[in-house]
């Protein structure tokens, strides 16, 4: 049986390990989070090492395991804590894994998510670079990284869980920061008053930020390039893409592979027989 050295634990004193909160995608935790972490472990035990890696300024740097390191050192008064040391990782796949580590969790907000996202990332890698490296779909990190053109109040509102994943799409597209503000805070005023299934107090020009639709010419169009491509059985994605579900990108993608599948089972039906 093979050992595998990347995730080899050991116990490591916690003065040779840096705790650099900026480096954290979370930033900073709450005292009472921390705490609640420390009593849990405490009766429980530290359930998952922590991850570091060689560092420069001091032995070695934290990349994963952020509160609980906190929760050990602060107000459990460890002086080592299990970590597993990973040497094999570059900085940009040390800020990955610190990313994907909390969104396994469940973690994050969505406003935590979009800027972990353009810290690993930046604002010009391709979506499906990005969305292949994290294991998410494009839409999922498309509509995070919109998120961050928004106006700050608008980003705090959606952190809070004021708005979905829809409402930010469809107020990402308002022409200007001002409409962008006045949808947010309407449609965030509806929530807090516990009418989420009902939109007859938002204002008309801001309703479609509920339900974003196709309109019927951008479905015709999407359909006729799928009839033109001999593209068939593509009618549940195509469904979906028509109510806004998933990006005309999402889905012509599917269109192409779709096409590479069918070239494929076409040679393999004309290859001639052994």
């Amino acid at each position: 049986m093979k050992r595998l050295e990347q995730y080899d634990v050991y116990p490591i004193p916690v003065d040779d390990i840096l705790y650099d909160a900026d480096f954290n995608c979370r930033g900073q935790f709450t005292p009472q989070s921390v705490k609640d972490l420390a009593d849990s472990i405490e009766q429980n035990g530290l359930q998952f090492p922590v991850v570091v890696q060689p560092y420069t300024t001091k032995p070695f740097r934290l990349i994963a395991g952020h509160r609980r390191f906190k929760a050990c050192t602060t107000f459990l008064k460890w002086k080592e804590i299990p970590a597993t040391v990973r040497a094999d990782l570059t900085e940009k796949q040390a800020k990955v894994l610190n990313f994907t580590e909390n969104l396994e969790r469940k973690d994050l907000n969505i406003l935590e998510e979009a800027k972990a996202l353009a810290n690993c990332f930046g604002r010009r890698t391709p979506l499906r670079q990005i969305a292949g490296e994290i294991k998410r779909d494009t839409r999922w990190v498309h509509t995070r990284l919109k998120l961050l053109d928004l106006p700050e109040d608008v980003q705090l509102k959606a952190a809070a869980g004021l708005l979905t994943t829809t409402n930010i799409n469809t107020i990402w597209r308002l022409s200007s920061a001002e409409d962008q503000r006045k949808a947010a805070a309407e449609i965030a005023k509806i929530k807090t008053r516990g009418r989420r299934k009902s939109i007859k107090y938002l204002d008309p020009k801001y309703q479609d930020c509920f339900k974003r639709r196709k309109v019927k010419s951008e479905v015709r169009r999407m359909v006729a390039k799928m009839l033109n491509a001999g593209v068939e059985g593509l009618g549940p994605r195509a469904l979906v893409w028509a109510i806004g579900e998933i990006t005309d990108e999402e889905l012509w993608q599917d269109v192409l592979e779709q096409l590479e599948v069918q070239k494929q089972l076409r040679g393999v039906t004309n290859a001639p027989a052994d």
